[in-house]
């Protein structure tokens, strides 16, 4: 059966001789696999110029109900997304947020908030200004709530600034186990929680600290999931964040 399907592009890698595995978030399917075939030639390769990291997809596809790899028959770009593709902080972002979703979001099931959340995202990204070094630790922050583990922005007080990666909540004391974010970490990641994604705003601190947040959100993620996510293209994203 031919389905029309929505899809976001997370990443690719070859796929036998002459095709691509497209691993994505869909918006009937939640996420799955697709292979496109005989693209990888010489005469295919501006057609596999669209499979790029968070490339936004209208296609038909064959589904098999006995089949987890499914087979692209139609694709086409539903935005440009053009600054994405030749801006190399926006391109370095969205290979961080790409692989991301890639390691930590499973489900295979239909889930229409979440895919309205990556997509508005996605075109924040392309269309921002000042505030682009900051969106993606707002989309590592404000994805916690799709997976079932949001920090809890209301825990927060003067007297409680230390935010506990087990309990979800900010406490009074840190925890010299190394259990609790450290004071920087927590105050930023109350200011990101108290402000939503559509309203992200340039945060001004170092790239240091950025990549330092970072870390402590997929120890965080790490604790919940039951391993820490491995995400190679932090260290590409905080190189250029330098």
């Amino acid at each position: 059966m031919i389905t029309p399907l929505t899809l976001i592009v997370l990443n690719t890698r070859p796929y036998r001789e002459t095709s691509l595995l497209v691993n994505a978030y869909t918006d009937v399917l939640g996420r799955a696999s697709f292979v496109v075939k005989g693209i990888r030639t010489a005469r295919n390769r501006a057609a596999a110029s669209v499979f790029h990291p968070l490339s936004i997809l209208d296609t038909r596809t064959y589904l098999h109900t006995k089949k987890d790899l499914y087979q692209l028959k139609e694709y086409s770009k539903i935005y440009l997304l053009d600054n994405i593709c030749t801006n190399v902080l926006k391109s370095s972002i969205g290979l961080f947020i790409g692989e991301l979703l890639y390691k930590t979001v499973k489900e295979q099931e239909q889930n229409p908030a979440l895919f309205r959340y990556i997509t508005q995202a996605i075109l924040q990204l392309d269309g921002a200004g000042e505030e682009l070094s900051d969106l993606h630790l707002f989309f590592t922050v404000h994805l916690c709530r799709f997976l079932g583990y949001a920090p809890d922005p209301e825990s927060f007080s003067p007297n409680r600034i230390y935010f506990d990666i087990g309990a979800a909540r900010f406490r009074e004391y840190p925890d010299a186990s190394g259990g609790t974010f450290d004071k920087e970490d927590s105050l930023l990641l109350h200011r990101i929680l108290t402000c939503p994604i559509s309203e992200a705003r340039s945060l001004s601190c170092s790239g240091s600290r950025r990549y330092h947040f970072l870390n402590s959100m997929l120890h965080y993620y790490g604790y919940h999931m039951g391993k820490i996510p491995e995400i190679r293209s932090l260290e590409v994203l905080h190189q250029v964040f330098l």
